[in-house]
């Protein structure tokens, strides 16, 4: 007798491959895998997507082959985990460190949005502060506080056109920081 009766029921509609009820599984586990490997990896946001996406079709072709059948012994979330950290481990050389503090809920949304947008200023930050002073201080006042192109002009005692000139090579350098 399992105790993970609902996760026996979804399993069984998994293995038929109908890909609506696989559509909602994805969809469903995305948050709770994302935020752990986010938690406990060094991985960014785009490899943990890969990594997702690659543990879905381990786990696709381990249902559909018939290789995970009821009764479990855990959730299918702690399976898909389980192949996540076993493929992270295939493809890094250090070991990372794993806790059980699995997540039981989806996480919504705008949660997910926030983290992530967290994550994209903390990375800015990083390239801004590799910039000189003056540009780094220029930057953020177009686009962190909003400035107008006159109100600096006015305040640096240029033109508004050398203004947006300034802002432009700044941003060159910043993407030259980018792509370094």
């Amino acid at each position: 007798m399992s105790n993970y009766k609902n996760d026996d029921s979804r399993l069984q509609l998994l293995a038929k491959g109908d890909e609506r009820d696989w559509q909602l599984f994805y969809e469903d586990l995305r948050s709770p895998f994302r935020l752990y490997f986010l938690k406990h990896t060094s991985l960014n946001d785009e490899a943990v997507a890969e990594l997702y996406q690659d543990s879905m079709v381990v786990m696709h072709r381990k249902i559909t082959g018939g290789g995970l059948l009821p009764p479990l012994s855990a959730t299918l979330q702690t399976y898909l985990l389980g192949v996540g950290k076993m493929l992270h481990r295939k493809q890094q050389s250090t070991p990372a460190k794993w806790d059980d503090d699995i997540p039981d809920q989806p996480i919504p949304p705008g949660i997910e949005r926030a983290i992530a947008d967290r994550e994209l200023a903390g990375w800015l930050r990083q390239l801004l502060n590799q910039l000189d002073a003056k540009c780094r201080d220029l930057l953020e006042k177009v686009y962190l506080r909003e400035f107008a192109m006159e109100a600096l002009a006015e305040e640096l005692d240029i033109s508004a056109g050398a203004v947006r000139k300034r802002k432009f090579d700044c941003l060159q350098r910043l993407r030259s920081k980018v792509q370094a």
